[in-house]
């Protein structure tokens, strides 16, 4: 099934109607939560209930959703019924997984956009979903493309596409005129998304204006890079962070107790704490984890270690030692474990909502990315913003796949959160907090997200208007 082609008619809408704003997230966690965020905070930065929002998804990430949001469910048919791609075993088709998702989720949007008494509408989708700018324009509306991965990440991926992969011998600065020298080796780009990025840049010229979730302190000049690389002078508005709050699962089951992780925490001295948690989808192997806690526990740093989901050697547990506490097998409430005065360091495998998740709460990070573009997402924050250390260094792919030894381990986390009396070490946390100063007034009434997110709203406003 495929979307409607038919387009509803239009009557000149009210000058005082709300925007009403249709967000289609993919169905991954990661890609899923900074799509909720900013329907959450659709209205924020609108100003006097100039905004309102819906999120189309499946029942799987409906319940993921924030309680202040409309959520419209749709089923996902996809065999063996995993419903979150980032979940999929090996043997499932990644193709047929995007297909199906296809199938669930346009036509419900061409059929809410077409069959619904808001007007204005406008369509919010993730980047990945080529389809979703081409049924925006069938049903007469306009679309904004919103990507879940930095403006840096993505104008190197960009730069890297238009120059050739070959352009990056081992390693080599960014081509293109890139505004920082970053560095990369082959290895750091994802060739699958490399190989699909021709389907993704075509859908997107197709959008009216491109939106990070990222903020202009932190990636100005990669945003204005990405707007005028390729000659095409697209709209690009940075409107982050976007963080996700309770998911109104969580929110029904109460949450009137504090989290025990947070108890712990409060008995920690400040700044004093390593926290270490790979996604809920990045997994490691029972080698690789035996190693990293005995790496942990070397640094002789008190360390909380949460592990999301069920591993390989560690089922569901949750206790506390002389050497710290772990957590497996559940969600944790990353953001407030961040912002947490005992937190000195994060050790990440450097997806972008994490990366934002210590940004804001100006906590330095120990890099170790495994996949897709978090090694762009290093080498911003080492190599760029220098608020982060590698825990070890990936020149090729036997690089990515060796395990780690603890004593890798426990040297970047003495590097995190050491002597502080290390110079460099004092220096990394002053830019980091700087950058979380930042990254709060970015948000803030009148900041540069909320500017760029309101100036967005107007234009869409006034797309309908004149037509």
């Amino acid at each position: 099934m495929r979307a409607k082609t038919a387009t509803a008619p239009r009557s000149r809408p009210d000058a005082a109607a709300p925007l009403h704003l249709v967000f289609v997230p993919f169905l991954a966690r990661s890609h899923f939560a900074p799509l909720a965020a900013a329907a959450a905070a659709a209205a924020t930065c609108g100003g006097n209930g100039t905004t309102s929002a819906v999120i189309i998804t499946t029942p799987h990430f409906a319940a993921l959703a924030p309680p202040s949001v409309l959520v419209r469910m749709v089923p996902l048919r996809f065999p063996g019924g995993h419903a979150d791609f980032s979940l999929l075993p090996d043997e499932a088709s990644a193709a047929a997984f995007f297909a199906a998702a296809e199938d669930a989720l346009a036509p419900a949007l061409a059929e809410t956009i077409l069959n619904n008494s808001y007007r204005p509408v406008a369509v919010v989708s993730d980047s990945v979903l080529h389809w979703a700018p081409r049924v925006a324009r069938r049903c007469g509306v306009p679309h904004v493309t919103f990507h879940t991965i930095g403006a840096f990440a993505a104008a190197s991926m960009i730069a890297v596409h238009l120059h050739g992969p070959e352009a990056l011998s081992d390693p080599a600065v960014v081509p293109g005129g890139f505004p920082s020298p970053a560095k990369l080796h082959g290895v750091h780009v994802n060739e699958e998304a490399l190989a699909h990025l021709p389907l993704f840049r075509a859908a997107e010229a197709k959008s009216y204006a491109v939106a990070f979730n990222s903020f202009a302190a932190l990636e100005a000049d990669f945003a204005e890079y990405y707007r005028t690389v390729d000659g095409s002078s697209k709209k690009v508005f940075l409107v982050g962070p976007r963080r996700p709050g309770t998911p109104r699962s969580e929110a029904a089951a109460g949450g009137a107790q504090r989290d025990p992780i947070l108890r712990w925490l409060d008995g920690q001295a400040a700044g004093s704490v390593v926290y270490a948690c790979f996604g809920s989808t990045c997994g490691l192997s029972a080698d690789q984890l035996k190693e990293l806690g005995a790496g942990l526990r070397a640094s002789g740093v008190p360390f909380l270690w949460v592990i999301p989901t069920p591993t390989e050697g560690i089922g569901m547990e949750e206790r506390a030692s002389g050497h710290g506490m772990v957590v497996a097998g559940r969600w944790a409430p990353q953001a407030e474990i961040l912002a947490h005065r005992a937190v000195g360091g994060f050790v990440s495998h450097c997806g972008w909502n994490s990366v934002l998740d210590a940004v804001c709460a100006g906590v330095p990070l120990a890099t170790w990315p495994l996949r897709a573009e978090q090694f762009l997402n290093e080498a911003f924050l080492v190599d760029v913003l220098r608020v982060g250390v590698r825990v070890r260094e990936v020149a090729s792919k036997e690089d990515v796949e060796a395990v780690v030894p603890a004593d890798a381990v426990a040297t970047a986390v003495g590097k995190l959160v050491g002597d502080s009396e290390d110079d460099e070490a004092a220096a990394r946390r002053a830019r980091v907090r700087e950058l979380g100063v930042a990254a709060r007034a970015a948000m803030a009434e009148g900041g540069s997200s909320c500017s760029d997110w309101a100036r967005l709203v107007g234009e869409l406003r006034a797309l309908h208007g004149h037509e």
